[in-house]
């Protein structure tokens, strides 16, 4: 939805172009990303990155529907929070495998592991095959999405990259607008499972165009190792964490809980910049800021659906267009955002940065207290509070992208942009796991459904209230690379 979303990766490439697309001569460089060198290729990486979207952004609104008929409301945070966390292990594997082998069959393999997971979760008999197929689609989305954009760095030339990114980047804003209420209205009127068997002939389809442009051999190097298992190591870790809060005896929770935190806390020190977990002003900050606005806005919009559902009595095309209100005024703060970039600088958007986290506040509490009555006034607040909530995020992601990227040299611009990609991944894992606990522990313990899914969002807003106070902090004078 917005010029980063999702950001190259671990593994991928991003090059400022600094001669400003021109050439030697000072004249810009002939055709564009639909010449004839280029066409085929960028019709094929488009059309995979907006089917990808699609399932990305619009499961969510049919989400509650598969909850309820495969009884696995219990674990239900685990829909998203595997689908994140594959994500992040495609990340680092399909990136370092790509960049020693080359991207074809990296991306082909992230195809076939993506399709798999369709099939499984079409046909899956029960709620933990789901997650299995959830879990496969999120490595595939991940791969898909790594390919494309080293794809971008490699094949298109200075003054064409930029341009690519942002075709790329708007991708996603059709299916964040349209894609709840399309695969909403497929639910109701062929099932959930035609949700999930649509995809299979869609991403091959797009995909074909795209594989004869990703030729070439990789640089042969040697694979990371290290970070290899420090992303696996936090990929595990994280799910003994949330393992143990899904457990809900005090025993394993404690145990799972120290080796989870064992094993994650390591490896994120080791893949994330030096003061991420301090908070150092800077881009330390920066980076962390990303992440809880992340996990204040796709944490609750894993659940405003079922919110929507279970507290208002939506149907899931209702949920869809509700959901899709979030999306519309996020363009809108988004599209803001990039008229007052001009002015300001980096000040001007640490200031949009703390605007947005309020708005972002504001609107998650405006929903959980909209959840204490069912009535249609009730849902208008709901709707709104999320309207208010995607317009603080249209502010905040892209400004602290940039932000981070500014105080930034060059030679590490890539390196930024996988932490910044691998803070959000991370905090929507475990955030939509926390999350799920609490819904959990609330059916166990017999409480009301609308008092465990307010608790959620009163979780998210805690994230959001955490970054007005960070947002100060996100920018370092003394750091600036602009």
């Amino acid at each position: 939805m917005t010029s980063d979303h999702p950001g190259p990766q671990h593994g991928q490439t991003e090059t400022a172009d600094k001669t400003g697309g021109r050439d030697g001569d000072g004249q810009a460089p002939a055709g564009g990303v639909l010449d004839a060198k280029h066409r085929v290729l960028t019709i094929g990486l488009a059309a995979s990155v907006t089917v990808v979207a699609f399932l990305w952004l619009g499961v969510t609104t049919v989400m509650p529907v598969i909850a309820k008929e495969l009884h696995g409301l219990d674990l239900y945070g685990w829909a998203f929070t595997g689908f994140m966390l594959a994500n992040m292990l495609a990340a680092a594997t399909v990136g370092q495998w790509a960049d020693h082998a080359g991207p074809r069959y990296p991306f082909l393999a992230s195809l076939a592991v993506f399709v798999a997971g369709c099939v499984a979760a079409a046909t899956a008999p029960g709620w933990i095959a789901l997650l299995i197929g959830r879990s496969a689609q999120g490595f595939g989305v991940g791969g898909v999405l790594t390919i494309v954009y080293l794809t971008v760095g490699r094949n298109y030339p200075d003054h064409l990259r930029a341009k690519m990114l942002a075709l790329v980047a708007s991708c996603w804003t059709i299916p964040a607008l349209a894609g709840p209420v399309l695969l909403g209205a497929l639910a109701d009127l062929w099932g959930w499972r035609a949700v999930f068997w649509l995809f299979v002939p869609l991403v091959i389809l797009a995909a074909i165009p795209a594989v004869p442009g990703l030729r070439g051999p990789g640089a042969g190097g040697r694979i990371d190792q290290r970070q290899m298992l420090a992303t696996l190591g936090l990929a595990i870790g994280v799910g003994a964490l949330l393992v143990g809060l899904d457990s809900g005896r005090l025993v394993p929770l404690i145990v799972l809980a120290i080796v989870g935190i064992a094993i994650a806390l390591p490896s994120l020190w080791r893949l994330m910049p030096p003061g991420f977990l301090t908070g150092r002003k800077g881009l330390p900050t920066a980076v962390l800021v990303r992440g809880l606005v992340s996990a204040g806005y796709y944490g609750s919009e894993a659940f405003f659906p079922l919110a929507m559902t279970t507290v208002f009595a939506f149907s899931t095309i209702g949920s869809g267009f509700a959901l899709a209100v979030g999306a519309i005024t996020w363009v809108v703060g988004a599209w803001g955002q990039a008229k007052f970039d001009v002015r300001g600088g980096d000040r001007g958007r640490r200031h949009r940065i703390i605007i947005g986290f309020i708005l972002l506040t504001a609107g998650l509490a405006a929903i959980a207290v909209s959840l204490a009555t069912t009535t249609a006034l009730g849902a208008a607040m709901a709707i709104i509070g999320w309207a208010a909530g995607g317009l603080g995020m249209g502010l905040v992601y892209p400004s602290v992208t940039t932000l981070a990227l500014s105080q930034t040299p060059d030679e590490h611009k890539g390196a930024t942009s996988g932490s910044l990609q691998l803070s959000e991944t991370l905090s929507v894992a475990v955030v939509t796991g926390l999350s799920g606990a609490l819904v959990a522990l609330g059916k166990a313990a017999d409480w009301e459904p609308t008092v465990a899914i307010a608790i959620v969002f009163v979780l998210t807003g805690l994230a959001a209230l955490a970054g007005i106070i960070a947002g100060p902090r996100t920018l370092d004078p003394r750091g600036q690379h602009e």
